[in-house]
């Protein structure tokens, strides 16, 4: 493939990238083929985008950014220079380059060749240089000095040594076991809902939160003041059904309890404030990416005010911990208890 194509290709998946948002999945393939692509192979050549867009929510959700500066990809690519992914200017008035990264692999890779162009161009502005990288869904971020010390290779064991924590001021929550949500199915349109619908189960019934057998809290009905609850902890159900879960089925009804086996079980705060957009159905069945999301919220942004915020993900901890359950908290690497 000569350089024309590759950039041919890059603004075909760029231009597919806008449109997405706005096309029913047929249409997609029909777009896929009139730009001669495949719509399985854009499908994952989007992903390393929709990872940008995330941590860009991320920058967002955590308040503490003044402004988030973006650079056209396309123009560094025909002009060959290593320009960083974002300015960043935090509220604390700190400046830096950003550059975000992912992979599904066991450690991410970049050539020391490349890194020296990055950090460079970073300089030129006086400005520090950042990565962000996912490594199988897990956020850590650098500077790019601890880069060049890992010889450009950067694992999971280095998340003790990611400044996310401290410059974001992430913090995560560790679950005990025996913490357990019961859910409550029914395809029966004439039982009284949540309006809730998980296919194939039908709408929710029922929602429990239990701590060693003790019930914390119940949803049940439209009205149920809990209801906003199962949207905040969706984050904590994820990785229940993670662990441990049983689906029993009675006639119309589907009862499925999800429950940790183990203890320590920590979950970032950027996952409790991302779990309810993942969760969200925009367009009958399309439910939000982080590029979908964005997108829809240049349109409406009201679609930002909408959201959870950090005070709602706090303020359910506390209510879970007033209530008996026991969860610690680390921040900076260091792990604190959460008090009633």
């Amino acid at each position: 493939m000569n350089g024309d194509d590759s950039m041919s290709d890059f603004n075909k998946i760029i231009a597919f990238q806008q449109m997405m948002p706005y096309l029913s999945k047929e249409q997609q393939e029909e777009l896929a083929l009139t730009l001669g692509m495949d719509l399985q192979e854009i499908e994952r050549r989007l992903v390393g985008k929709n990872k940008e867009d995330e941590f860009i929510l991320i920058l967002l959700f955590m308040e503490v950014c003044k402004s988030i500066t973006g650079f056209d990809e396309g123009v560094s690519q025909l002009l060959k220079t290593a320009t960083s992914d974002l300015l960043i200017e935090l509220k604390n008035g700190n400046k830096f380059m950003l550059e975000i990264k992912h992979t599904d692999k066991e450690k991410y890779s970049i050539s020391m060749g490349n890194l020296e162009k990055r950090i460079d161009y970073a300089s030129k502005y006086n400005l520090a240089l950042y990565f962000a990288i996912s490594i199988k869904g897990i956020w850590m971020l650098f500077n790019a000095e601890y880069l060049k010390e890992k010889g450009g290779k950067i694992g999971i064991s280095d998340l003790t040594k990611s400044k996310l924590d401290e410059i974001l001021g992430c913090i995560s929550y560790v679950f005990p076991k025996n913490l357990r949500i019961r859910s409550v199915y029914s395809t029966n349109e004439a039982v009284k809902s949540t309006g809730i619908q998980f296919d194939p189960y039908g709408k929710l019934v029922s929602y429990e939160l239990y701590y060693d057998d003790k019930k914390i809290f119940r949803v049940k009905g439209k009205n149920s003041p809990y209801l906003g609850y199962t949207m905040i902890l969706e984050a904590l159900q994820d990785r229940l059904s993670m662990d441990t879960q049983t689906i029993e089925h009675s006639g119309d009804y589907t009862i499925i309890n999800e429950f940790f086996t183990s203890d320590f079980n920590a979950i970032s705060e950027y996952k409790f404030l991302l779990a309810p957009i993942e969760h969200t159905a925009y367009d009958g069945d399309n439910k939000y990416t982080a590029h979908t999301y964005i997108e829809k919220a240049k349109e409406d942004s009201n679609l930002l005010n909408m959201r959870f915020q950090l005070g709602h993900i706090r303020g359910m901890m506390q209510y879970l911990v007033d209530n008996g359950v026991e969860i610690l908290y680390i921040k900076n690497n260091l792990i604190y208890k959460l008090n009633p």
